[in-house]
Parts: C-alpha cells; sequence; structure tokens
C-alpha cells in the first residue's frame, strides 16, 4: 500500500515535516508494511522556502536588507534547481509578523527590502524568482520593490516619494530606465492565493488595511494612492490593473513587480506542488493524507490540503484530511476531502493544544489508521 502524507504545518506548533512525520508514525503502528511517502507543503505563504529547501535541497541564503519599518531585518530565501531559482517570501523581509502589533503603520510600511532580496538573486544569476505574497505588512503596490531596483518614483517636485503607500498620493512620475538590465530576462511567478483586486471595496487597502494598522480614514488614502499608482502604472503598461484579479495581494505588490518583469500570477499550492513534482508522486497512490492547523469550508480558497486534494481526486485517490481543529462549517470540504479529523481530545487552552500537537496528531492518525484496518475486515452489509 502505498500513502503519501502531504500537509502544511499547524501554526505556532509544527512544521510541515514535522507533521508528516508525526501522521505516518501513527499509521505505522496499524500499517508496518505500507509504503510512505511524506511531502511536506506550503502553500506559497510563510514557510514555503522551508518546504521547497527541504524537499528540493536547495540552498538558503541571508540578506540584512531594510524591514517594513525601516529597521534592519535578516532574511532567508532560497537558491534551487543548481543556483537557476530563487525562492522568496516577501513575509521574509517585509512581512507583518516583523512588526509588534501596536506599532505597525500601514501608510508607511515599505516593501523595499524584497525588493533586495529580488536584488540579490539577479546578482547571483538566476534565471527564475518565484515570489509568495502571504503575509507582508505592506500596502504600498509593490513600489519599494520597484525602487530597490533602480526605478525612480518622483512627486510633482521631481522629490523622490517617501516609502509607504500613503506616499503614492503624492506620486507623478515613474522611470523605468534605470532598472537592473537583467528583470527583462527573467521568469517572474508570483504564488498569489486571492483574487482580490487592486483597487476598490475589494481590493488591497480596504480588504487588507485594517489588520495591517490602518483606520477607515487610512484604507481610503491608501486605496486612493494605489489608484494614483495603476493610472501612471498605466502609461508604462499600456494596461490598466487597478480591477485586475489578484493585484491586491500583499498591499497590492503585483503592480510594482509588473512594471519591472514579465509577471506570471499562479496559485500558491499549485507553484509549489508543481515545483516538488506532486503529480508524479501520486501516480500509483492507494491514499493522501493531508492536514492543517484549521480545516474548515476556508480550505476550499485555495490552501493546501484543498490543493493536494483535487489533484488526488483527478487521479481517483482517496484523501483523509487531519487538523489540529475544524471549523464550525465543514460540510463543503466533503466535496474535495472523502473524511476529516481534528486531533483535539477535550476543551483546552491554546498553549496546552499547541504543547501537545504532535501527540494528539500521532494518536489521531494511529486511530484513522485503525479505523481503516477494522472496515477492511468487517462485512456490514
Amino acid at each position: 500500500m502505498k500513502i503519501v502524507i502531504a500537509p502544511d504545518s499547524f501554526k505556532e506548533s509544527l512544521s510541515a515535516a514535522a507533521v508528516a512525520s508525526a501522521i505516518e508514525s501513527g499509521f505505522r503502528q496499524i500499517f508496518p508494511n505500507a509504503s510512505y511517502y511524506l511531502l511536506p507543503l506550503a502553500d506559497g505563504g510563510e514557510g514555503t522556502v522551508e518546504v521547497l529547501l527541504e524537499g528540493l535541497q536547495g540552498q538558503a541564503m541571508y540578506n540584512w536588507v531594510q524591514g517594513p519599518q525601516g529597521k534592519p531585518v535578516h532574511a532567508m530565501w532560497a537558491l534551487l534547481d543548481d543556483g537557476q531559482t530563487a525562492l522568496i517570501e516577501i513575509a521574509a523581509a517585509s512581512g507583518l509578523d516583523l512588526i509588534p502589533k501596536q506599532e505597525r503603520m500601514a501608510t508607511t510600511a515599505s516593501s523595499f527590502g524584497t525588493g533586495e532580496l529580488i536584488q540579490s538573486a539577479l546578482d547571483h544569476g538566476v534565471k527564475r524568482i518565484l515570489l509568495g505574497l502571504g503575509g507582508s505588512a505592506t500596502t504600498d503596490g509593490g513600489a519599494g520593490i520597484l525602487q530597490a531596483l533602480g526605478a525612480s518614483l518622483k512627486d510633482a517636485q521631481g522629490q523622490e516619494i517617501e516609502p509607504g503607500g500613503l506616499a503614492l498620493n503624492q506620486l507623478a512620475s515613474i522611470d523605468v530606465s534605470n532598472l537592473n538590465q537583467r528583470c527583462k530576462d527573467v521568469e517572474f511567478i508570483i504564488a498569489c492565493d486571492v483574487a482580490n483586486p487592486l483597487c476598490g471595496e475589494e481590493g488591497a487597502a480596504f480588504v487588507f488595511g485594517p489588520q495591517k494598522g490602518a483606520t477607515p480614514e487610512q484604507v481610503s488614502a491608501l486605496d486612493m494612492g494605489l489608484e494614483n499608482f495603476a493610472n501612471l502604472a498605466h502609461q508604462v503598461l499600456g494596461c490598466h490593473h487597478g480591477s485586475t484579479k489578484g493585484f491586491g495581494a500583499a498591499g497590492g505588490a503585483a503592480l510594482g513587480l509588473a512594471l519591472a518583469f514579465t509577471v506570471e500570477l499562479k496559485s500558491g499550492i499549485d507553484m509549489v506542488l508543481d515545483s516538488l513534482d506532486a503529480d508524479a508522486l501520486l501516480q500509483d497512490a492507494d491514499l493522501v493524507i493531508t492536514g492543517e492547523g484549521q480545516m474548515d469550508n476556508q480550505t476550499l480558497q485555495g490552501k493546501t490540503p484543498y490543493g493536494i486534494a483535487k489533484r488526488a481526486q483527478n487521479l481517483g485517490i482517496p484523501v483523509i484530511g487531519i487538523a489540529g481543529s475544524l471549523g464550525t462549517e465543514v460540510d463543503d470540504l466533503y466535496s474535495k476531502i472523502d473524511c476529516v479529523f481534528g486531533t483535539v481530545r477535550s476543551p483546552q487552552q491554546l498553549d496546552q493544544v499547541l504543547s501537545e500537537a504532535h501527540s494528539n496528531l500521532q494518536r489521531t492518525a494511529r486511530n484513522v489508521a485503525a479505523t481503516l484496518l477494522m472496515g477492511s475486515t468487517l462485512n456490514l452489509q
């Protein structure tokens, strides 16, 4: 029996690799002779670099860059495919988790540090860049990225605008003539798991600005700045991205990137699955086990369990989901995942749930396996 174990991490408790290992340990208690294939996954956000580094035996790289509020941060990225591909997470240099909650300033947070990581990747001669957009602190439309790569964004007085999305309201001109020359030669794939447009009530500022520290008044000002940026970018690109699906991710970072590269937006989990050649691993599998910290109907919005389950379903492979906890609404999950299980034994404090995550997961996996074995021996007809 071939079993593919392909989970995401359980946030704040277990890495994706640790989750896969715990599930295998539980299943081996019941099915010791099965063939187990562990495929730790991520959906393009935080943890993606770690997953692909392990899966593809890449090289971890580190740079001191400018954080979202200007303070230096030591950010990790990865070289894959013998140095041909760079993998970068916007969260590493421009992430919301880099800023204490009480210090978050959505109006001035900049993506400049992510641009510095991209610059470093270009200096290493990569031919392809994969960028995960999850977890950003910024709403600057990728203006900081663009400036870090050599572009000039000036106000009506000819001065370079200040960092952050609010300053986009003063933007009067975009000059990309001094961009890094290698930008035009690099394949650039953006991992994007939201369909929000850049501007408007469903856009980057209105939907994601509040969680980054923006007040209602600041949300409106940030949206106006992004609209201004999109209008000026239209003159350079020949198309207007104010309503383009996916351009609202990571504070509109795709707009700045589109001014520097020919970009392709792709589902984050599909990017990871393709990079790991998951379809080949799934061939001839008898069972797929996936999971994440919490599973509910939101899982179907491009998260890891949905991504791997969809591919397994296309091959006729049954899928079991094991989560740290199950949300209140899970009925829609059954359209892609045959059955789902939560691991928490009883009502507990969060710190206890997190500390017992491995043992809870291992025990649940063992019980799922035992149920499968029992079902194979019963004749209930």
